[in-house]
């Protein structure tokens, strides 16, 4: 093996090294290789209902799964994967607990992603929300399912922190970063993302408009956002 080849297969080994380390220590680099014949749930709360159903709705044309699944079958022919989701309005984590099992785990998928959290800061306490997640991600696991965990979004889109729920969200935020990390499973931190784009896109400090409709639900523009953040988890 010449000199520069064995130079070039070290530096690209160093990098995969390097990066399996980053995803390691930080669960928002990670990504979840797809893999044939994958089955891919979205669960959560209205904000994946209403991104599943098929019928046109009126602030939205097409939801961030129905994107997600289109553009995996695009860019993905030979894998023959199935994408779907379980959502009700109003959910929070105790009701995920109590449907996972016949809902989810009973259709036998091979990866979960997890979106939660908006109902979940404003109705019940921290400490059920962390245990409530933890246990889910275990039952998950335990049958062999892959999971990513969201953070949640928003309540409001002021980029100030202004936003009367705020301070609820960013603890909850934080708790779905920190369950992450703990059950090491690959995060998708939309409410970061959510910011960001509102400090650069919403210079007025509208308290909806941007990504959402009435500052929770997501526009059209929402579900692109977070169709493209969702598709970025996966290799």
């Amino acid at each position: 093996m010449s000199v520069l080849r064995t130079a070039l297969l070290f530096a690209a080994t160093a990098l995969a090294l390097s990066a399996a380390a980053r995803a390691a220590a930080d669960p928002a680099a990670a990504t979840v290789e797809l893999k044939k014949g994958d089955s891919i749930i979205f669960l959560g709360d209205s904000l994946t209902e209403l991104a599943g159903k098929e019928e046109p709705k009126k602030h939205v044309t097409k939801g961030y799964v129905r994107i997600v699944r289109e553009e995996l079958e695009k860019a993905h022919k030979d894998k023959d994967l199935k994408v779907d989701w379980v959502a009700t309005g109003g959910h929070t984590v105790p009701d995920l607990l109590k449907r996972v099992d016949k809902d989810v785990i009973a259709k036998k998928p091979t990866l979960v992603v997890i979106q939660i959290g908006c109902n979940d800061a404003r109705r019940i306490p921290k400490e059920q929300f962390k245990a409530g997640l933890e246990e889910l991600i275990d039952k998950l696991h335990k049958a062999d399912i892959r999971v990513v965990q969201c953070t949640l979004t928003s309540v409001g889109e002021k980029h100030d922190g202004s936003n009367p729920d705020d301070p609820k969200l960013e603890d909850f935020a934080e708790i779905e970063r920190g369950v992450a990390k703990e059950k090491k499973v690959p995060l998708n931190d939309l409410r970061k993302a959510f910011v960001e784009y509102w400090k650069k896109n919403n210079p007025d400090n509208k308290p909806n408009g941007i990504l959402t409709y009435d500052g929770n639900h997501w526009n059209q523009k929402g579900h692109d956002f977070v169709a493209e953040q969702m598709l970025k988890k996966f290799k």
